[in-house]
């Protein structure tokens, strides 16, 4: 800080007597030396001139007193200035000391500008010091933040602007657009502290001056200073609070360097945690491609320790050693400066796989300079079993509309088929040669009928009854059927534990799976000469489904088939689809590719899993998980053996498809029914409004144009309330059709049957309904 300069200079006490002994001594010597001749020149007469020496010595006293009297006055005054001089070099000392201590050591930019209020008022002897900031709202205000002195709600009131506007003329508002230090001499006088004026001279504010915050680019603030007298702030005062003010902004452009410091710290070792604790895992590496970080779910993620790779090249990471495509992403990366992103399987040390979705991208310190760069990485794995069991349910969706949009039709041709073929066999003798050939065509029409039923069960619109069921009992009768068809090569183990329980399963389809899988494996053994079948039956529990493997299970008890071959193995893209529908890798005649699509809806349709797990080369395992269920008794599946039934009542039989009229019509009259028949419903509703009494039963087809057979029977049960109706349809009775079939029970009707039907199944509902 620099000295505040005396207003006077201060006077040695020896300087000042010998100066007033010189210039009396002065002053008397001439008064001696030419008092005489100048009065002698001027007084002629002697008397005279004796009187005004007289007079002259009685002035030479007088003004010599007045003389001496300016002097000793002029050395008092110069006293009294040096003690004011003192006064305020002392005040102004004590003010910077304590501001500059303040200015120091305080760290809180509010309780500094505080403090230095106060010093200014307790020590500086001001009436009111206060600092405001300029606001950047629409009315450009000075908001003030902190003060000190004889307030009494005097900012409260104020109201300051640092616009153009008369509120914005003010000491502050003009240092704040300025930039100027602002000096108002006499707040009574000064015009530009009219809307003020008032209430400062009621709180005893006489003065004022306004100093400019700025943090070296613009003027934030004004720190002001109101004084009880006028004229308080002179040059050198002024220029001391500037200097005061400069350092006090200096000191607040540290705090605030400070504290944007402190907060860039702070949010890094934030999103240090926030990258230490992410799910991602995250990998920093140099130009080099050498690993400087990496964070514990990158650990997680590819099986790695941190301290074993840091400072390694990213070859030697094993999600980059056993992944050549995602090592080549990351060399592009360094290469080009290019962000890259994509999909990457990779495997671990342990053998294990996964999959990553991966951003690999660089790190910018400037606009064009890398520093180093980054790869981000997240488990997919198990999203993508998701994705493809979604892929698998949709093609599964797309046959189920394929299969629902030809069942009818095409169960109508087979009905045609099989009808008209075993009508045929039936008028032929024996021994005819035609047999053979008609066999032929009634065993592939059976095969047909089959197919479809295949198809259905794969769209899940064909669903069965099911039963409670020992799963043992099932494999057991399998392999009692795959012994005496698999060759002497392949060698069958079996494990199952005891006392396992039961689940509800249709035992013909489980057979059926279990059959599938079994002949697969040894298809695949035989290329090879031979091998070992193993199956394995035992419980276990899943408890959540985060569990990749057991995504689609409800957290249970499950019995567990497993069934491994030491076949060929199957490589990634083929397990991919092993289980779409007419996918196969077998010769063309040897396989529909439909076994293993049949096998993996029966599973699900039954609220279990089917997986496989296969290495090329070590063979194939599968895994059958189905829901265990607790009950005491089991259903024991009673297969009867239907026989024909004959008869003798009057039936109408109504259907569009003249092939089926035709051996439908030749059929029941072979059962000994007179049968009326029709093509038309509407034609066929005529003929029984005709004789509505003589018909006992009335079977007719659903899908028909004009009038279909649940309308038809609506208008035949108004007329008769008690006929029997068979409705007959190409399409499956499945969950999906419950509804329907009781709206048409509701109607009347009594029965209901699935084309294509055979003689002896049609013979048995007839007489349930009839008898």
């Amino acid at each position: 800080m620099k000295r505040l300069p005396f207003s006077h200079k201060i006077l040695k006490p020896w300087f000042t007597a010998f100066l007033i002994s010189i210039i009396y001594t002065i002053v008397g010597g001439m008064w001696v030396f030419f008092s005489e001749p100048v009065l002698s020149k001027w007084i002629a007469d002697p008397e005279t001139f004796a009187n005004s020496k007289i007079i002259s010595q009685w002035l030479f006293i007088v003004i010599s007193a007045h003389l001496l009297f300016l002097l000793i006055r002029r050395r008092e005054m110069a006293f009294i200035n040096t003690e004011e001089s003192l006064f305020r070099v002392n005040r102004a000392l004590r003010v910077f000391s304590e501001c500059k201590k303040a200015t120091t050591w305080d760290y809180d930019e509010y309780e500094l500008l505080r403090k230095i209020c106060r010093i200014l008022v307790a020590l500086g002897g001001y009436r009111l010091a206060w600092v405001g900031y300029a606001s950047d709202d629409e009315e450009k205000t000075v908001k003030p933040v902190v003060h000190w002195g004889y307030e009494e709600g005097y900012l409260n009131a104020l109201k300051v602007r640092w616009d153009e506007s008369a509120n914005g003329q003010g000491p502050a508002g003009t240092t704040i657009r300025t930039g100027q230090t602002v000096i108002v001499r006499d707040i009574m006088t000064n015009p530009k502290f009219r809307p003020w004026r008032e209430m400062a001279t009621a709180h005893g504010f006489s003065s004022a001056i306004s100093l400019p915050l700025h943090n070296g680019r613009k003027v934030y603030g004004a720190l002001v200073i109101l004084a009880a007298e006028a004229d308080s702030f002179d040059p050198e005062e002024a220029s001391q609070l500037e200097e005061l003010t400069e350092d006090l902004a200096n000191r607040i452009r540290v705090i605030h360097g400070e504290a944007a410091q402190k907060k860039a710290k702070e949010e890094q070792l934030f999103l240090a945690k926030v990258i230490h604790q992410a799910s991602e895992g995250v990998l920093t590496f140099d130009q080099d491609a050498r690993v400087q970080y990496l964070n514990p779910a990158w650990e997680q993620i590819c099986g790695v320790n941190a301290k074993d790779v840091i400072s390694k090249t990213l070859h030697q990471l094993p999600c980059a050693r056993n992944n050549n495509a995602f090592f080549m992403a990351i060399k592009g990366v360094i290469e080009t400066g290019e962000v890259n992103t994509g999909l990457f399987q990779n495997v671990r040390d342990d053998g294990s796989r996964y999959k990553i979705s991966a951003n690999i991208s660089p790190v910018m310190a400037g606009d064009s300079e890398v520093v180093r760069y980054v790869a981000v990485i997240q488990d997919v794995t198990y999203e993508t079993e998701l994705e493809d069991q979604l892929r698998t349910a949709q093609k599964m969706e797309a046959i189920a509309t394929l299969a629902g949009g030809i069942a009818h039709d095409f169960n109508n041709i087979l009905a045609a088929i099989l009808n008209n073929t075993e009508l045929a066999l039936d008028d032929l003798p024996k021994d005819d040669k035609l047999r053979d050939h008609l066999e032929i065509v009634y065993q592939a029409g059976c095969r047909g009928k089959n197919l479809v039923k295949q198809i259905l069960t794969i769209s899940r619109q064909n669903t069965q009854e099911r039963i409670p069921v020992h799963v043992e009992t099932v494999v057991n009768e399998c392999l009692n059927l795959l012994r005496a068809s698999l060759p002497s090569t392949i060698e069958i183990c079996k494990t199952i534990k005891p006392n396992l329980g039961m689940v509800a399963a249709d035992p013909t389809q489980l057979h059926q799976v279990i059959l599938n899988i079994c002949t697969n494996a040894a298809d695949a053994m035989e290329e090879q000469g031979g091998g070992i079948l193993e199956l394995r039956l035992d419980e276990t529990t899943t408890a959540s489904r985060a569990d990749e493997i057991h995504a689609s299970l409800h957290p249970g008890s499950y019995l567990k088939l497993s069934i491994r071959d030491t076949g060929h193995g199957m490589k990634r893209e083929i397990l991919d689809r092993i289980f779409d529908p007419f996918f196969t890798t077998k010769a063309p005649g040897k396989g529909t590719g439909l076994g293993l699509s049949v096998a993996h809806s029966i599973i699900e349709n039954h609220g279990g899993l089917l997986n496989v797990e296969s290495t090329p080369g070590q063979g194939t395992e599968f895994h059958l998980f189905l829901p265990k269920i607790y009950c005491i008794e089991q259903r024991t599946a009673v297969n009867d053996c239907l026989m024909a039934a004959n008869g003798h009542e009057k039936i109408l039989f109504v259907d569009d498809e003249p092939a089926l009229v035709f051996a439908g019509k030749k059929m029941l009259e072979k059962l000994g029914y007179d049968v009326i028949a029709s093509t038309d419903s509407r034609t066929a509703l005529q003929l029984f409004l005709e004789q509505p009494a003589s018909f006992d039963l009335v079977i007719t087809d659903q899908t028909m144009p004009h009038m279909t057979g649940e309308m038809l029977a609506r208008e035949i049960l108004k007329v008769r309330a008690d006929v029997p109706i068979l409705l007959c349809t190409g399409n499956s009775l499945t969950d999906g059709s419950r509804d329907s079939v009781a709206k048409s029970r509701a109607i009347g009707i009594k029965e209901f049957m699935t084309k294509p039907y055979e003689r002896a199944e049609m013979s048995q509902v007839i007489r349930r309904m009839l008898d």
